[in-house]
C-alpha cells in the first residue's frame, strides 16, 4: 500500500509539535494533534486527498477550541498562584529617575519601575513593591 500521504501528515505533525515547543501557544499543538490524527487515519484507511483534508479539518475544528480552553485555564491558574505576588510588599531603593523612567535597586540589580500614588519619588528613598508586570515593578511610598 502507498502511505505517502500518511507519512506527509506525520512529518507535518512532528514539525508542528517541535515548533509548538518553541512558542508554547497550544494552538500549534492542536494543529499537530490534528495532523497526527490524519496521519493515523490515512495509514489505516486508503484515502483520497480530499478525505484526508476533511479529516484534518474536523480534527482541527475539535482540537483548536479545546486548546484555547486549556490555555485560558492554565493562564488563570498561573495568575491565581502565589508566585506572581512573591515581590509584593518588598522594599526597594530608588536609584535613578530619568524623565519619569525610574530605576530601583532590588535583589542586587536595577529594575525599571512605575511610581503609583501622589508625589514624586526622591533618589535614595525607600519604596514598597505593589505589583510586578513582567520585569517592571509598580511601587509606592512606604506607609
Amino acid at each position: 500500500m502507498d502511505h505517502w500521504m500518511a507519512l506527509a501528515f506525520l512529518a507535518v505533525g512532528i514539525i508542528l509539535a517541535v515548533v509548538e515547543m518553541a512558542t508554547l501557544t497550544f494552538y500549534l499543538a492542536a494543529l499537530a494533534f490534528a495532523a497526527l490524527v490524519t496521519a493515523l487515519y490515512t495509514w489505516l484507511h486508503a484515502s483520497a486527498g480530499w478525505q484526508a483534508a476533511l479529516v484534518f479539518a474536523v480534527a482541527a475544528v475539535i482540537a483548536l477550541p479545546l486548546a484555547h480552553l486549556l490555555r485560558r485555564r492554565l493562564q488563570a491558574s498561573r495568575s491565581n498562584s502565589g508566585l506572581d505576588d512573591m515581590d509584593k510588599g518588598a522594599l526597594v531603593t530608588v536609584a535613578e529617575d530619568s524623565y519619569g523612567i525610574l530605576k530601583v535597586k532590588y535583589r542586587d540589580s536595577l529594575w525599571e519601575a512605575v511610581w503609583e500614588g501622589g508625589g514624586k519619588p526622591q533618589i535614595g528613598a525607600r519604596a514598597e513593591v505593589v505589583a510586578r508586570d513582567g520585569s517592571r515593578l509598580r511601587i509606592k511610598a512606604i506607609g
